[in-house]
Formats: C-alpha cells, structure tokens, sequence
C-alpha cells in the first residue's frame, strides 16, 4: 500500500500534507489521529491533511498557518510524491 504525501519548504517552517479520503477530515480527532499514523514518514514536521470533495476543491485538517498557506499556494503545485507504506527506517531494519 502507499500515500501520496508532499514536504512544504517555506519561510515560517517547513511542514507535511498527505491525502486522504474526504471523511477522514469530517472529525477533528479523525485527523489528528490519521496525521498521527503519518509522523513516522514526516519526523519532526506538522502534519496537514488533504482531500477534495466532489467539485474538486480542496479540504484541508491541521495547522491553521499551514492550511492558510496551502490554501495560498494551490493544490495543483503541491510537489505530490508516492510513499510507500512502510517508512524507510522500518525497511532498513529488515
């Protein structure tokens, strides 16, 4: 399995967005909890969420300033990589 996920590198810090099903952000203790299972692949950086709903438009769950940000900037130039599911520092360990 795998995650499409993007590291953001801006002035104020930099920080993670990872995309999720649109009901994943319909809770708040659903996304910090989904964000939680994501630190290990983004050690150390704010986790932001992100769906679309059906008209295309971005959803966002996390930090207020980072979700700003985003908002600002455009899902379309979010650097969007593939992770895979297990971090890498689980792979080297087998």
């Amino acid at each position: 399995m795998s995650f499409d996920g993007a590291v953001i590198k801006r002035q104020g810090g930099d920080f993670a967005v990872v995309a999720v099903k649109l009901h994943v952000l319909g809770y708040s203790g659903t996304c910090e909890e989904t964000a939680a299972k994501y630190a290990s692949f983004f050690p150390d950086l704010p986790i932001v969420l992100m769906s679309q709903d059906a008209d295309g438009t971005p959803k966002y769950c996390g930090d207020s300033d980072c979700v700003a940000y985003l908002a600002e900037l455009g899902a379309a130039s979010i650097p969007w990589q593939t992770y895979a599911s297990v971090p890498q520092e689980e792979l080297a360990l087998r």
